[in-house]
């Protein structure tokens, strides 16, 4: 009969080192007294009391299992053993201290709230698709848009940084120009082949084209009216424009090839670049409008790189096309 087999029991898991450490508050306790040379400064430093520093070394010798200190008549020594402990333990925790500090920082640093005013067609269609671009480049700052047409509102006056169309304000030295104007007719692509109109706008064009106007009161802005005067057209009939009362509207009509609208470089270059929409002749600048930005703080060290960075992006948006007629 064979002999039976006997298992033979598992092997003991080794322990890791880290299964074994000492409490951080002890090592923590140890390490300041001996720097400050007592633990009532210990306790000071560390914002408790020296009985507490006392228990928390005596925890630190029993799981160590040798004193640190020789005590002899209240006063403390530090012994051999601790200095050789003590001289290994610094630097690492040292650094241990330090990691936490500077986590703890980042974790509770105030996120800056930056406040971006500017028309309302400006923000929708320019401004906010740009907005996850932005809050990537800047990951510590909170980003408020805030769609305001009226320069005299208050929340335009008091905002961080303020995006405006037309000339300058009067007695506003922080009003910068980051692009000049520049309009021009846009349509889609199909509309302008079914009505021949790649050539550009002429007296003819305007008499039988549909035109998509703005209907807003605001003597910065160019109407057809006004653009037609600029480009040495005659001023068409307007009664049979139809009219809308936002800029993204209008502008989705002529994506949609319901007719012509005007546009400006600066608000409509991603419809440009994508292809929903193609500049047409004439261009029409002003030498005193464009958009302008005004900065509350210019001197802010955590304004100016994104006062910077929407000026790269202004700096990519003029439009090559033929010589513009200015007035």
């Amino acid at each position: 009969m064979p002999a039976r087999k006997t298992s033979s029991p598992a092997p003991l898991e080794s322990a890791s080192p880290l299964d074994d450490l000492p409490s951080l508050r002890g090592l923590v306790a140890f390490d300041v007294t001996v720097r400050l040379g007592s633990m009532t400064a210990a306790a000071s430093e560390l914002d408790t009391t020296q009985p507490t520093i006392s228990q928390r070394i005596r925890a630190l010798e029993e799981h160590l299992g040798h004193p640190l200190f020789d005590r002899q008549g209240g006063r403390l020594i530090l012994n051999h053993y601790g200095e050789t402990f003590h001289a290994e333990l610094a630097g690492g925790l040292g650094k241990v201290c330090s990691a936490v500090t500077e986590a703890r920082r980042k974790v509770h640093k105030p996120t800056p709230r930056i406040t971006i005013a500017a028309g309302a067609g400006f923000a929708h269609v320019w401004l906010r698709p740009r907005l996850e671009r932005l809050e990537q480049d800047f990951p510590d700052c909170h980003f408020t848009l805030l769609p305001i047409d009226r320069d005299e509102d208050p929340q335009m006056q008091q905002a961080d940084i303020a995006i405006r169309f037309g000339p300058p304000l009067t007695g506003d030295h922080r009003d910068t120009l980051v692009v000049a104007e520049r309009a021009f007719p846009v349509c889609s692509p199909d509309y302008a082949q079914r009505h021949g109109l790649e050539k550009g706008l002429d007296a003819e064009a305007l008499a039988r084209i549909t035109l998509l106007h703005l209907d807003m009161r605001d003597t910065r802005w160019l109407d057809w009216a006004t653009w037609c005067r600029h480009a040495g057209l005659p001023v068409p009939r307007l009664d049979k424009a139809f009219p809308y009362n936002n800029f993204p509207l209008t502008l989705n009509a002529a994506v949609n090839h319901q007719g012509v609208a005007l546009g400006w470089s600066h608000v409509i270059q991603d419809l440009l670049d994508n292809g929903s929409l193609i500049a047409l002749t004439p261009h029409i600048s002003r030498d005193r409008h464009g958009y302008r930005m005004s900065v509350r703080h210019p001197n802010s060290a955590v304004i100016q790189p994104i006062t910077r960075w929407l000026t790269r992006e202004f700096s990519g948006l003029e439009i090559p096309g033929p010589t513009s007629r200015q007035p």
